[in-house]
């Protein structure tokens, strides 16, 4: 029973091929889903909202309420299932140097494209303070580098070895992660700056999900997209 079984196992991990395509086109299908019910609730609740403005507070409260039902289902993961979420701490206190580096690159570099450019951004603003350095890192990351990149992992190994499965995870999120910042379009968001954006988003997208894969925790990535979002701000 056991030689049967592990005679399967090999045999299905030597057709990597055919798993990879399928759960490529699940991510894709997932996203798509994501999407239309995303821009369907941020379309329902825009015409009940008021426009911020320089309102810290409307803006604090559009950023919680835009983002209510992703909110909803990261609390009860994070009471049910923490470590779904990589929210343990992991080896970052041993690889602190790593995450440090990746918090300070990532800073440097979106603040100097940002100084260069002369440009501001849609999120520029101390109104945008609370909602763009806490509840959008929180949102994005315990969902994409929490649950989207365990639950790929998990896909993945079933059928692939632990290092592929661990590189596929981190370049498949991360892109995904990155393309749906391209629906910012649909909301109104001037289309040159989603397009800087998007290719922001998955470069660091993948960034962050090797500093997940390489912590085991998905602490570096909250802290180095909240440090982004600050020198996003402050412009």
């Amino acid at each position: 029973m056991n030689a049967s079984n592990t005679a399967h196992q090999n045999n299905h991990r030597s057709r990597p091929f055919p798993s990879i395509l399928l759960i490529s086109l699940g991510l894709l299908a997932f996203c798509a889903l994501f999407l239309i019910i995303d821009q369907a609730y941020l379309h329902f609740i825009s015409s009940l909202f008021p426009n911020v403005g320089t309102s810290y507070g409307l803006a604090t409260t559009w950023g919680i309420v835009s983002r209510a039902p992703w909110v909803l289902v990261l609390i009860i993961l994070a009471f049910l299932r923490p470590r779904l979420l990589g929210l343990q701490v992991g080896q970052m206190r041993s690889r602190w140097r790593f995450v440090l580096s990746i918090i300070i690159v990532n800073c440097a570099v979106v603040g100097g494209f940002l100084f260069l450019s002369g440009s501001g951004t849609p999120y520029s603003g101390n109104q945008w303070l609370f909602t763009e350095i806490v509840i959008v890192p929180l949102v994005e990351e315990l969902f994409w580098r929490g649950l989207v990149f365990s639950l790929l992992f998990i896909l993945f190994q079933k059928s692939l070895g632990r290092s592929l499965s661990l590189t596929l995870t981190v370049w498949f999120s991360g892109i995904a992660f990155g393309l749906l910042h391209a629906g910012n379009a649909l909301a109104g968001v001037p289309s040159q700056f989603v397009a800087v954006q998007t290719l922001n988003a998955v470069i660091w997208g993948i960034v962050y999900g090797y500093a997940r894969a390489k912590t085991d925790s998905v602490y570096p990535s909250l802290l180095a997209h909240a440090a982004m979002n600050l020198v996003v701000v402050m412009f």
